[in-house]
């Protein structure tokens, strides 16, 4: 957690960063393929849009809080 300084000097602890890690995973096409097979081609581009609404929950003042 960090302080940061907003409008009108107004001050809060916000979480400083966020990292997210991502798998990439094998498109139903390829999932025959042997794993020392599969190349970035294989897998999906982007994110998952079912697990879209996931991708900021740490950054919830639960989660941070913790």
């Amino acid at each position: 957690m960090i302080e940061a300084e907003f409008a009108g000097g107004e001050k809060a602890a916000i979480a400083g960063s966020y990292v997210e890690f991502a798998e990439r995973r094998i498109l139903p096409q390829f999932k025959d393929l042997p794993a020392h097979e599969v190349k970035r081609a294989h897998r999906r581009e982007g994110f998952e849009a079912n697990n879209a609404d996931k991708i900021f929950e740490s950054t919830y003042a639960a989660q941070t809080s913790k």
